[in-house]
């Protein structure tokens, strides 16, 4: 008998490469899974691969690593120049601007990079979510090799254009308006000036293209194009002008008057009437457009000048704050009390003026000069004192909060004024509850006017006279006042360069300062408490030592820092020579050199309830050799190249 065995199943050849391939892919997924968390827990303090800022590879970079990469960068980048080119009638010219200000009392850069900011922002770049996720994106980036640009650069447009016109300028030409010109007003006679228009440089594109090349750590080269500008007023505008003229004059002088007989404080009694002649007439009026038409008005810039002359510097009355002082016995006394203010609006004043001026353009042949109004009411607005009298009673100022030092010895004359005149500013100062207090605010304006005088700077190839030397000073005492007395920091920015007036005054390095330079950087802190608080501002000839303290309510908060620590010291290297020929041939005069350095220090403060909080602030001070300028001859200025 034959026994029957079963046969065996085989498998078919598509089933075994599907179960092959199902194996693999989840051996491969495991793989990518394993790979891609140890890829992220492996960057998660790194730089993702294969990122770079321009064309600079900072893939891996730790930290550390990427802040002394992009601090030698930036250094390279403010040392180096920037480049700029523009043609003129004889060829191309090439010029160097140096971004940056330099006195013995600051630097200020008008290119500003927040290392820190884009430290932080670069080690997140492309990472989200959980490990594994952060490990896939990472591993993209490797095989992508994303470029990007740096995104916290401060450009203070304002003064870097101020700085390129001051070079190239002299190569550019305005429009010209054609205008009216009246030589008598009895009997008329006038003149027609001629138009042209005007080649200026592209300011605003210049800026942009230096931020996009500094956004990529390039040396700036920029092209500094031309624009053409049409005139606003061509000599056609001003056919007919001469019978406009004669009716515009045969309404004699214009009139604005004020009744001050019911108003308090006023030097002027009754009423008060202000003439403009026909001849002052005759010297503002301009050419106006109106509603599509050519009409005449009156320059605004000559007519603010009259009525800020004549009329305001008469009638204007500031309104004053409710001020307090410390006396000997530490007690808080009212010394000064509140008025209220009044000023003369120019602004509505002059277009007041300006359209009855223009009505005369319109008026109708032979109308009865006794119908034409040649009067306007000047206007004058109050002015509230932010701080009344009757506010002053119940503030609560009644204890110190805290103190800040600096010293200011060996300062020469100018910057001791300057800093005499800011403490005179800020001594009485009153803060509000939940007001943000600025340092520029408070100690503008920073002209001669406003009590400050000039010091020398460096900008560019110029030794130039610049006021305000010595408010950085004013910046970084507050700074300390603000911390002892547990203050919220808002803005601070450390100096460029280390220097010695704002080292620590206990362990004498650097990093416990602020800067301030108009509009920006500026120092500002929050009054977070509940009363308000009172600035004093007081100078120790003996030592030469800066004093401000707050004053107010001890809410029970608690605050100090500690003395800064330098991490590392950085050389400034060779000296760098700059031609100028903004000096004699061969005389040479000289800016200091400053050593680099990296430190920190850690501000601590504590509220009744809360938890401690703990800031830890890193300065960065750029190493700078010491920059001479020496004179050349002046054809050797510019370098001038054929026109491509």
């Amino acid at each position: 008998m034959t026994d029957i065995l079963p046969k065996s199943k085989k498998k078919s050849p598509a089933l075994v490469a599907l179960i092959v391939s199902a194996i693999v892919f989840s051996v491969f997924i495991a793989i990518f899974a394993i790979t891609s968390v140890v890829v992220g827990i492996q960057y998660s303090e790194r730089v993702a691969p294969g990122l770079r800022i321009g064309n600079y590879d900072v893939g891996g970079f730790t930290k550390d690593e990427l802040k002394e990469f992009l601090q030698n960068k930036n250094d390279q980048l403010v040392g180096t120049g920037i480049n700029l080119s523009f043609k003129d009638g004889e060829g191309k010219k090439e010029i160097t601007l140096y971004p940056v200000i330099l006195s013995d009392d600051y630097a200020y850069e008008l290119i500003y990079t927040d290392i820190q900011a884009e430290v932080e922002r670069i080690i997140r770049f492309g990472k989200s979510g959980g490990v594994m996720l952060k490990g896939v994106s990472n591993i993209i980036s490797a095989l992508g090799k994303p470029s990007i640009s740096l995104k916290y650069i401060e450009i203070s447009d304002e003064k870097i254009i101020e700085e390129i016109k001051s070079l190239v300028s002299m190569y550019e030409s305005e429009a010209v308006d054609a205008s009216v010109i009246v030589l008598k007003t009895n009997p008329l006679e006038f003149k027609i000036t001629s138009s042209s228009i005007g080649v200026v440089f592209d300011y605003q594109d210049t800026v942009f293209q230096i931020r996009e090349q500094w956004s990529k750590l390039i040396v700036p080269n920029v092209e500094v194009e031309k624009d053409v500008i049409d005139p606003n007023f061509v000599e056609d505008d001003f056919n007919g002008a001469e019978d406009a003229l004669k009716n515009m004059f045969l309404h004699g002088s214009l009139f604005l008057t004020y009744d001050f007989s019911t108003a308090d404080n006023f030097v002027f009694r009754g009423k008060k009437t202000w003439e403009v002649t026909p001849q002052q007439i005759s010297e503002w009026i301009e050419a106006q457009v109106q509603d599509d038409v050519v009409v005449f008005g009156l320059n605004k810039d000559r007519t603010f000048e009259f009525i800020d002359e004549k009329i305001a510097s008469k009638v204007d009355i500031e309104p004053r704050d409710a001020k307090f002082e410390i006396n000997e016995n530490s007690k808080v006394t009212e010394f000064q009390g509140s008025r209220l203010g009044f000023k003369v609006d120019l602004e509505e004043n002059y277009k007041s003026l300006n359209n009855l001026f223009v009505s005369r353009n319109f008026l109708e042949e032979g109308v009865d000069l006794q119908l034409v109004s040649s009067t306007v009411d000047l206007i004058i607005s109050e002015a509230v004192s932010e701080i009344s009298t009757g506010d002053v009673n119940d503030l609560g100022i009644t204890e110190m909060l805290g103190t800040g030092i600096s010293d200011f010895s060996g300062s020469p004359s100018n910057r001791i004024k300057n800093i005499k005149n800011a403490v005179n500013k800020l001594n009485g100062v009153l803060i509000k509850p939940g007001e943000e207090f600025s340092t520029i605010r408070h100690t503008k304006p920073y002209t001669i006017s406003g009590g400050y005088l000039p010091e020398l700077v460096i900008k560019g190839d110029q030794i130039i006279p610049e006021i305000g030397g010595g408010l950085c000073q004013i910046g970084t005492t507050l700074f300390r006042m603000a911390m002892n007395s547990g203050m919220k920091i808002t803005e601070r920015r450390n100096h460029s360069l280390a220097i010695p007036y704002y080292n620590d005054p206990v362990n004498h390095l650097p990093g416990t300062d602020a800067t301030i330079y108009d509009p920006n950087p500026d120092f500002r802190f929050l009054n977070d408490t509940e009363n308000y608080i009172l600035l004093e501002a007081d100078i120790n000839w003996n030592t030469m030592e800066l004093v401000f303290t707050l004053w107010g309510t001890n809410d029970g908060r608690e605050a100090s820092f500690t003395h800064p620590v330098v991490k590392r010291w950085i050389p400034h290297g060779p000296t760098k020579n700059i031609e100028t020929t903004k000096l004699a041939p061969g005389v040479k005069k000289c800016q200091h050199s400053y050593t680099g350095a990296e430190s920190y220090f850690t501000y601590s403060r504590q509220l009744p309830g809360q938890e401690k909080e703990e800031i830890v602030y890193e300065s960065y001070y750029r190493p700078l050799p010491q920059i001479c300028l020496v004179g050349v001859d002046p054809d050797a200025s510019l370098e001038t190249l054929p026109v491509e």
